[in-house]
């Protein structure tokens, strides 16, 4: 019986990259490094709750990061979900940037590049296991995971999610999280989708399902 409702059960996850924050607005890049939502920020994460609006969701979740906190905030409030507790998750982090953390975006961008030899922002995409390893072999801080832990701790965190919500009708769960981190879940469960995939913006959402076997993204 309980692997008849396991297959009839279905879990989506509505995956969200925070709003526009300070070090965003100025370009530079942020992976463990934190700052506030800008107002634009904020705006752009109230409007999208405003279109999640008769979602109910039955849980929400987000790194430990002030600016992924404040985005679920504002995106529960105006989509009618004020009663739900926001848990945080340090395995929703960013990925960690090393010694290019707060570098200027332009810098970082073309540094990474030139490691890897490759001369397209689309290549990098395509060739994101290999970014996040020149990240850690060059990073001089030791705080840099290597692509293995990061992937890890991302499919970890969806799949204990997932399973804790098996034996309860459909569930909507939202995951307010980072760009990296979000590629991460596309090279693990769509990876042909990193070669047409540009920027994830701020305050956008993708919608990740699990039916009780596999993670799929929806169309």
């Amino acid at each position: 019986m309980i692997e008849n409702q396991r297959r009839r059960t279905v879990t989506t996850f509505y995956v969200v990259r925070h709003g526009e924050t300070l070090l965003n607005s100025i370009g530079r890049a942020q992976g463990w490094s934190d700052s506030p939502l800008t107002d634009n920020g904020k705006r752009t994460a109230a409007e999208l709750g405003a279109e999640l609006n008769g979602i109910i969701f039955n849980a929400a979740y987000t790194s430990d990061m002030i600016r992924a906190e404040q985005t679920a905030k504002l995106i529960l409030s105006m989509s009618g979900n004020n009663n739900i507790e926001i848990q945080k998750d340090i395995r929703l982090r960013e990925w960690c940037l090393g010694s290019m953390e707060a570098e200027h975006n332009s810098l970082f961008i073309q540094t990474v590049s030139d490691w890897l030899g490759v001369s397209s922002f689309a290549e990098l995409n395509r060739r994101l296991l290999d970014v996040a390893t020149a990240i850690y072999e060059h990073d001089t801080t030791g705080a840099a995971e290597p692509f293995e832990d990061i992937s890890s701790r991302l499919k970890n965190v969806f799949m204990d999610i997932a399973q804790s919500k098996l034996r309860n009708e459909n569930s909507n769960i939202l995951i307010v999280t980072h760009a990296f981190a979000i590629k991460t879940l596309i090279y693990l469960f769509a990876p042909e989708k990193l070669c047409v995939i540009d920027k994830v913006k701020n305050a956008t959402t993708l919608r990740l399902l699990y039916n009780g076997s596999r993670f799929y993204f929806q169309e």
